[in-house]
């Protein structure tokens, strides 16, 4: 069975390399504890009430999962989160691999519960089908607020996949599992195959996810609805840009 390489948060160039050789890479010890408990602590006060199969996108359905909760205009619950969407690493990783000029596509709340099935393989990246290219257009952020494992529903991942035909189908004895401890992220690009994981525990597992685009491609939330422009109003300049906000004006960026 494939590994994921795991590496430290520190090692940049080792996380690029390995990501560019199989798609994906876990970065070790990427949140400092009091941030990775601050965070859970912040989501799990709004997760509370919430059904399983919530999904703010729409009616629960197979994809986002009957057993687990999902939501996105996380600056509305959090006051950590605009440190994450605006970290330093995520944001050079994303302009080495994207271009100088990059955008928050979505950030998401993912918390699998007791139970879930495992999803279905996709890619990213293909959430933009009209966007046919042979670099990426996606790089992702799944930063882990619980412990990953197999049994709770750990990222399912094909390393080298990346690579593929994309009709191809994973073996099973292709598939690695994106196991590591909270505040721990899995680091990946557009293209890669990977679904989440199946719970059979009866403990949660919470991620969350951040995805960074080309400045020309549309994202896939829309902050000033998710989140609302007085929340907006409230951002540094350089944030409010990265969520495609600007007070007056128009926004245009090339």
């Amino acid at each position: 069975m494939p590994e994921l390489a795991r590496l430290p948060a520190t090692d940049h160039a080792g996380l690029q390399a390995a990501i560019d050789r199989d798609g994906g890479v876990i970065a070790l010890d990427f949140l400092p504890p009091k941030k990775t408990a601050a965070l859970r602590r912040d989501f799990e006060r709004a997760m509370e009430g919430m059904e399983w199969g919530y999904n703010d996108e729409g009616k629960p359905e197979a994809f986002s999962g009957f057993t687990t909760k999902r939501f996105h205009g996380l600056l509305k619950y959090s006051p950590e989160v605009e440190s994450i969407l605006t970290h330093p690493q995520l944001l050079t990783m994303a302009r080495e691999r994207l271009g100088e000029r990059v955008i928050i596509s979505t950030g998401e709340l993912m918390t699998i519960g007791n139970g879930e099935v495992k999803q279905k393989f996709h890619r990213d990246g293909e959430s933009w089908q009209r966007a046919k290219r042979d670099d990426d257009i996606l790089f992702s952020a799944n930063i882990a607020l619980t412990d990953f494992y197999q049994a709770n529903g750990a990222t399912v991942v094909v390393p080298g996949s990346h690579r593929w035909d994309v009709s191809r189908e994973p073996l099973s004895s292709e598939l690695a599992y994106a196991e590591m401890p909270a505040g721990s992220a899995l680091l990946y690009g557009g293209r890669i195959v990977h679904s989440g994981g199946a719970n059979n525990t009866s403990e949660p597992r919470i991620g969350l996810y951040v995805g960074y685009i080309p400045c020309w491609l549309r994202p896939i939330e829309n902050f000033a609805v998710s989140v609302g422009t007085d929340r907006l109003e409230k951002l540094a300049p350089d944030t409010a840009d990265l969520l495609c906000y600007r007070r007056s004006g128009f926004h245009v960026v090339l």
